[in-house]
């Protein structure tokens, strides 16, 4: 009798736990030190995108400059292809890099202005696959230029003879020259305006469809995760607090702090008065602090990370009960959805 095995993830991060160095308070003394992920765990499969959401700070680009293993966690595994990145050699880690690109958020500075198109688009080829070369190589250049809708002339130019919707395709066409499984983008449209989000967008969605790309997507734009994404892990203090599909996170969300970041999306009223739903002040007081933070006046007296022993977001929410400041809770199966939180 055979097993039914589920097949394997694309990307897997267990137990991410990355900390930063802050700037000492003596001579002496020890930097104190600042935990941004607190035991991350995420899959993604081939072919599927999944968008991490939450507010400035959360650890959302330091999650994903950790899974393009440009920096190195504490602890915890980053797993693509079944391959421990921080397990590889320099040399084995670079051919690995082939399988997963990135797009950044500005257009303008993740272009070098000295260097045509054609040397930018190519540059993955020749760092990754040296082997391609001449001929080759233009034909590459020439056919992701050509699938983000660009001419093959356009890799004759520089990047300031493009505008900043052209310019993010070209940073599109870099990340796919390789042919990649993973696109990582982080905040890739929140540069643009939205109409030119809109056709970046779309853009997007032709290419995983016809490249067959999983997309890691880094957002505070909910309504572009509602667009582009097929499920969403929402991160507060570094930790998910919530993870499911898209549609059923945003249309019934199950933590106090998903509900807060859905009432707070700008909904236009009956009246046509321009209109910007508020954060509900009950979540947001505003002397309230993060548990893994200390107010300036009560620095921390040692260097070591602080940890709170209940729910992170037990200061900030409307909801809370005892319970939720004496025991941080786990993520667990809700209705179809993982949510850490004692009172879903």
């Amino acid at each position: 009798m055979t097993e039914n095995l589920l097949p394997e993830p694309l990307l897997a991060v267990t137990d991410l736990v990355r900390d930063y160095a802050l700037p000492r308070r003596s001579l002496f003394a020890a930097p104190p030190r600042l935990r941004v992920l607190h035991g991350v765990n995420l899959s993604l499969a081939a072919g599927d995108s999944l968008a991490i959401v939450g507010e400035s700070g959360c650890g959302k680009s330091t999650l994903a400059r950790t899974v393009m293993a440009l920096e190195r966690p504490q602890s915890g595994q980053v797993t693509l292809r079944g391959q421990d990145l921080f397990a590889l050699s320099r040399p084995a880690l670079r051919r690995a890099r082939r399988h997963f690109q990135a797009v950044f958020q500005d257009p303008y500075g993740s272009l070098d202005p000295r260097h045509t198109i054609g040397r930018i688009v190519a540059e993955p080829i020749a760092a990754l696959e040296p082997e391609i070369g001449g001929e080759a190589r233009r034909q590459r250049v020439a056919e992701m230029l050509d699938a983000v809708g660009l001419p093959e002339t356009a890799a004759a130019k520089y990047p300031h003879e493009f505008s900043g919707g052209q310019r993010q395709r070209i940073a599109i066409a870099r990340a796919l020259v390789t042919r990649p499984d993973l696109i990582v983008a982080d905040e890739a449209v929140s540069a643009l305006d939205v109409s030119v989000q809109a056709q970046v967008l779309n853009l997007l969605m032709d290419l995983q469809e016809r490249f067959g790309l999983a997309y890691l997507f880094i957002s505070h734009d909910l309504g572009v995760v509602r667009c582009l994404t097929d499920r969403v892990a929402v991160m507060f203090l570094g930790r998910i607090v919530e993870e499911g599909p898209t549609e059923t996170v945003f249309a019934q969300p199950l933590h106090p702090y998903t509900r807060a970041l859905v009432e707070a999306i700008p909904r236009p009223k009956a009246t046509g008065r321009r209109h910007r739903a508020a954060m509900p002040a009950a979540v947001y007081p505003a002397d309230a602090h993060p548990p893994e933070t200390h107010p300036p006046e009560a620095p921390p007296t040692e260097p070591a990370i602080a940890t709170g022993a209940g729910c992170p977001f037990a200061a900030r929410c409307p909801l809370v009960e005892h319970r939720c400041r004496e025991a941080a809770p786990a993520l667990r199966a809700v209705d179809g959805v993982k949510v850490a939180c004692h009172l879903a």
